[in-house]
């Protein structure tokens, strides 16, 4: 498969992922992510292991911040994807957070499907204090 063809792919998984984020879509966030998802991330738990840990994360995400379009916005998207590893990184927007926060993630192609392995959510320290 061509890079060109898998970075398509992954945009549009990523793309799918903040939709979902974005509507309150539980089954939408966690397609496409791995059983063994590792994640860091900027509240308390800062990592959590296994899907069902990144539900949880996401349920709390849900309680404290409403639906709609501007709940969690991505810019500046950048994908480096090779035949079977990629990562991508970019910007978040999240409502009512003081500052855009850092979005890495890691994949990996299990057969011709692409799957989140790791998810890391950052903010600068400053703004954390």
């Amino acid at each position: 498969m061509h890079d060109a063809d898998n970075e398509n792919q992954i945009r549009n998984l990523i793309e799918r992922w903040v939709d979902a984020v974005c509507r309150g879509d539980m089954e939408g966030v966690l397609a496409g992510h791995s059983p063994d998802i590792v994640m860091y991330d900027v509240p308390e738990p800062i990592q959590c292991k296994g899907l069902l840990a990144y539900r949880q994360t996401w349920e709390l995400f849900f309680t404290e911040n409403r639906a709609g379009p501007d709940r969690f916005r991505l810019y500046e998207l950048e994908i480096h994807a090779g035949e079977d590893v990629a990562v991508a990184y970019g910007l978040l927007a999240i409502a009512g957070a003081p500052a855009r926060c850092r979005l890495t993630v890691g994949l990996r192609r299990i057969g011709r499907t692409w799957t989140v392995l790791h998810e890391h959510h950052s903010m600068p320290i400053d703004l954390l204090q």
